[in-house]
């Protein structure tokens, strides 16, 4: 009876210790499937839109004669406060594709608008049509504004 309860408990130790190494097992695999699909994500998403930089390696880029400042907002948003020397290039206008059309594509835009959600839609479109450098304001003129950054009226 003792080496049949012995047996018992053994057997009953290796099951636990087995249910504990598959939940790990799946734990694991679980967490490197959401690694692997979030690394992808952020491949992807720095392929096909624009380069998201905080405002002060913005307003260092900005420095550059060569580098084109895009506003993205209605003319009426940008007439409250905008970028000095930004053009405007209302995404919300259905002409917005066409004249995309018309920039150099060689060229390197800085894209901004109120909040970022409307820059990274321009900044992919711009991507899709061909254009290789594009780097967004991350948090729009909103961040921009809260760093204590200028705006002209």
């Amino acid at each position: 009876m003792n080496w049949l309860n012995f047996h018992l408990n053994m057997d009953s130790q290796l099951i636990t210790s087995n249910i504990f190494t598959m939940k790990f097992s799946k734990i694991f695999s679980l967490g490197l499937i959401f690694f692997l699909f979030q690394t992808s994500y952020l491949f992807a998403q720095s392929a096909d839109s624009a380069t998201v930089v905080p405002a002060a390696t913005f307003e260092k880029m900005l420095k550059k004669k060569k580098n084109i400042l895009v506003d993205v907002r209605t003319p009426e948003e940008m007439a409250e406060g905008h970028i000095d020397n930004a053009k405007n290039l209302d995404f919300l206008d259905e002409s917005f594709p066409e004249k995309i059309e018309t920039l150099n594509k060689n060229k390197t835009y800085l894209l901004y608008c109120r909040s970022g959600k409307r820059t990274a839609k321009a900044g992919a479109m711009m991507k899709a049509a061909g254009f290789k450098k594009i780097y967004m304001l991350d948090g729009g003129i909103t961040s921009w504004i809260e760093e204590g950054k200028t705006v002209e009226k």
